[in-house]
């Protein structure tokens, strides 16, 4: 016999919005991890003009598409942007040697 105790109800549907939001929303159990940062922004940009439109049709209101796409595209932008900065300063090595001048002593 088990003694875990199995959440019923509101519980049960609360812990399963919990779950969908890590599922979507953290890049750890995003199923979109392993995509590169440019396709990510890519699939990111389209979900979010989706979204909008759903929002904005929910509340019959075709002026809020504007304003909510607006604003994510803005914000997932300037995230997969500052992303795909990071990612390529990783991958930058930069020379070590700092002389601007040859091995001979002459310029190069």
């Amino acid at each position: 016999m088990s003694n875990k105790v199995e959440p019923i109800g509101w519980a049960r549907t609360l812990l399963g919005a919990k779950d969908a939001w890590k599922s979507i929303m953290t890049i750890k159990n995003s199923p979109l991890r392993n995509l590169p940062p440019q396709l990510g922004l890519m699939i990111f940009s389209i979900l979010s003009i989706m979204w909008s439109g759903i929002f904005a049709a929910i509340i019959n209101n075709p002026y809020a598409f504007g304003v909510s796409a607006g604003g994510h595209l803005l914000v997932v932008f300037g995230i997969f942007i500052t992303a795909i900065v990071y990612d390529s300063a990783e991958k930058y090595s930069a020379p070590q040697n700092y002389n601007i001048r040859g091995n001979g002593g002459e310029h190069e």
